[in-house]
């Protein structure tokens, strides 16, 4: 509420460390702990993407990520100077780390080395009369010593790769995963509210996203648009899915359906912006509403840009389609005119040969 993202995200990482021990990992307890954690590390991988992305202005980019825009507002230049400075701390910490850590490995590296060496010298002055196999085997006992050696430093770098923690997007990932798989287990069993944990369930979806997967994601969300019919028509959660269908299905191909999902996400918002207003009058708390007025009003050119870049993605598609139809035909027409003019060469030189032949005959005749 107060938009402190990295607060959240700790406090919310506590409450299912201690609920998952409590109550057990996939216990319907945790699943509004997994939720809300989910989606603060989202929002903090979000903030951190600003952040890198302000920090690489002017460098050419790539294929812009698809985000919901239905209730994520913009940050202010405020929050983005304090996540600056938080990253920027945080990095500066791992560095530290990482240069006491290397310091140490190099120590650690000298001691074992000086010990080695003391070993060898007083090993040799003892047996300075043996030679021969007594010099072999302190040789081999060397190369066992750097094997050794070696070994710890491959085991060493096995466990550093092991303790790398995952990032807050892939964190994220699995927490909302997490709350997925509860939550389909609260509608299947029927306990409790079934309206209230298939809302929670549709809300997790659609917070997944599609990743790439978008016949499944357009599936995924058709199934979430049914559960949710028993909502009021001007329900939020109602106009995002009805937006994360229309980009679904978009990017699946099918633009027409993606262009008719986007404009009832549109109608939504319109219709609630209507609601609201008419409520204004006998609301004991107007500047609230008129908050969210302004908000939704600013979506609707979001998304009618989106229907805008949906509609070019369809003359695109449908362009490079015709120009794949015409080099086909204009490859098998060139084929056929050249498969007519052997065949027509072969005749003739048939005719010709028939020609040659019947005068053989009538000269031998003759």
């Amino acid at each position: 509420l107060v938009s402190d993202i990295p607060a959240a995200v700790s406090s919310l990482a506590q409450a299912c460390e201690l609920l998952s021990g409590h109550f057990g990992e996939t216990a319907k307890e945790c699943a509004e702990s997994y939720f809300y954690y989910g989606k603060s590390l989202l929002e903090l991988s979000r903030m951190e993407s600003g952040v890198l992305g302000n920090a690489l202005e002017g460098v050419p980019e790539g294929d812009d990520a698809n985000s919901s825009t239905i209730e994520d507002p913009a940050m202010t230049e405020e929050e983005k100077t304090d996540v600056e400075e938080e990253v920027g701390e945080a990095l500066e910490e791992n560095f530290q780390t990482l240069m006491q850590k290397e310091e140490n490995e190099a120590i650690g590296k000298m001691e074992s080395k000086e010990e080695g060496s003391m070993d060898a010298e007083a090993t040799g002055s003892k047996d300075e009369d043996m030679e021969g196999d007594d010099e072999e085997a302190d040789g081999s006992q060397g190369e066992g010593m750097d094997t050794s050696t070696e070994v710890k430093e491959s085991d060493e770098k096995k466990e550093g790769d092991e303790d790398e923690e995952p990032s807050n997007l892939q964190l994220a990932w699995e927490m909302l995963e997490l709350a997925k798989v509860v939550y389909t287990k609260q509608v299947e069993s029927g306990e409790g509210t079934k309206a209230y944990f298939e809302e929670k369930l549709c809300s997790t979806i659609l917070s997944l996203g599609s990743n790439e997967n978008y016949s499944q994601a357009v599936e995924d969300i058709q199934s979430c648009i049914k559960k949710l019919e028993s909502l009021p028509k001007d329900s939020r959660i109602i106009a995002e899915a009805k937006y994360q269908l229309g980009v679904a299905q978009g990017f699946n191909s099918q633009y027409d359906e993606g262009v008719e999902s986007l404009n009832s996400a549109i109608e939504v918002i319109k219709l609630r912006i209507k609601n609201i207003k008419e409520s204004v009058k006998s609301s004991k708390s107007p500047s609230l509403q008129k908050m969210e007025i302004t908000e939704l009003e600013a979506l609707v050119p979001e998304i009618e840009e989106k229907i805008i870049d949906t509609k070019d993605m369809k003359k695109e598609a449908e362009a490079k389609t015709e120009q794949e139809a015409t080099g086909l035909s204009s490859s098998s027409g060139s084929k056929t005119v050249t498969s007519i003019a052997v065949k027509k060469r072969k005749v003739e030189e048939d005719d010709g040969n028939n020609k040659k032949t019947m005068a053989d005959k009538t000269a031998a005749a003759s």
